[in-house]
C-alpha cells in the first residue's frame, strides 16, 4: 500500500497507484503472524465477508515476474471482486492456507485502519 513498508517493491518495478476501491463484501482480512513487515492476506469468504478497503495499482508487465518472485506463501496473486462490479488481479491468501494463529482484522475495515490500531 502507498506509503507503507513494502511499497518500494511495487515503485521500483514502475508502479503507480491508479485509485483506492474497496473489495465485494465477500472477503476478510487477516494480519499474517511472524516477524518483520506484518503482512495482510485477504481471503473469500462468501458467508461472513465484509467489504475491505484496498488500492488499485498499475505494473508494467515486464516487471511482473520480478514482483510474484517475492511474495511469500500464503500470498499469492488471484482475481478480486470489487464493490462496484469489476473484477481485478490482486492480493490474495490462499484458501485454507491461512496460519490459524492470523488474526482476523476485518473489523477495522482496511489493512491501515489495522496499523493505526496497533
Amino acid at each position: 500500500m502507498e506509503g507503507l513498508p513494502l511499497n518500494p517493491q511495487l515503485r521500483e518495478r514502475g508502479g503507480y497507484l491508479l485509485e483506492v476501491v474497496r473489495t465485494a463484501p465477500t472477503y476478510r482480512l487477516f494480519a499474517l503472524p511472524g516477524g518483520g513487515v506484518k503482512r495482510p492476506a485477504l481471503v473469500g469468504d462468501l458467508e461472513n465477508g465484509s467489504s475491505i478497503g484496498a488500492e488499485l495499482w498499475r505494473l508494467p508487465i515486464e516487471t511482473v515476474g520480478s514482483f510474484l518472485q517475492g511474495i511469500p506463501a500464503p500470498l499469492g496473486l488471484g482475481t478480486v471482486s470489487l464493490a462496484d462490479g469489476r473484477e481485478v488481479r490482486g492480493f490474495i491468501a490462499a484458501a485454507g492456507c491461512v496460519d490459524a494463529s492470523a488474526q482476523d482484522v476485518s473489523k477495522f475495515g482496511d489493512w491501515r485502519a489495522y496499523l493505526a490500531s496497533e
